[in-house]
C-alpha cells in the first residue's frame, strides 16, 4: 500500500512538475538547490517558532492551486492553508518549538524537487510528530513548495 501511494504521489509530482524530466526520476538534487531549500526550511521553521504563520508561509506557492494533504482533509490555496494553521495551532503553547529531520532530496525534473522528512513539535500538552513529503517546484525564480503531505 504505501509502495503504491507513493508512485501515486511520484506520479502527481510530475505531472505537477512542466519540464521534461530527468533520465533518473530519483536523480540527487543539486548541492545548491538543496542548500537553498534548507535555508527556506530553517527560515520558515523561524517563522513557526516566533508564532509568525505569515512568515512560515513564505515557502509555500502563493496560489489557489496550492495542495496540503493532512491527515483527515486536502487544504487547497495558500490563504486556506494559512488559515488552516491559524486556527489549528491557536497559541504558543499549541504551536510549541517545531524541529525537522531530513531523510531524501531527490530531483524529479530540471524544476521539481520532492523532499522527504519528518517534523516534531515540543509542546508542554504534549508532543506531535510526524512524516512529510514536499513536492518543491521552480516558480518566477524561486523554489516554492506546491504539495505538502504531512
Amino acid at each position: 500500500m504505501k509502495q503504491l501511494f507513493f508512485l501515486l504521489l511520484v506520479s502527481i509530482s510530475l505531472l505537477a512538475c512542466g519540464s521534461k524530466p530527468q533520465q533518473d526520476v530519483y536523480s540527487t538534487v543539486d548541492d545548491e538547490v538543496k542548500q537553498t531549500i534548507l535555508q527556506q526550511m530553517e527560515d520558515s521553521r523561524q517563522g513557526w517558532n516566533d508564532g509568525d504563520f505569515e512568515r512560515y508561509m513564505q515557502v509555500y506557492w502563493q496560489s489557489d492551486s496550492l495542495c496540503f494533504m493532512g491527515l483527515n482533509s486536502i487544504t487547497y490555496g495558500w490563504q486556506n492553508t494559512l488559515e488552516r494553521y491559524q486556527k489549528g495551532y491557536p497559541t504558543a503553547a499549541h504551536r510549541g518549538t517545531l524541529t525537522y529531520t531530513f531523510k531524501r532530496f531527490k530531483q524529479l525534473a530540471d524544476d521539481c524537487v520532492i523532499v522527504i522528512g519528518s517534523f516534531h513539535l515540543k509542546r508542554q500538552m504534549g508532543d506531535a510528530e510526524g512524516n512529510f513529503s514536499l513536492v518543491w517546484k521552480y516558480i518566477d525564480d524561486q523554489w516554492k513548495i506546491i504539495l505538502d503531505h504531512t
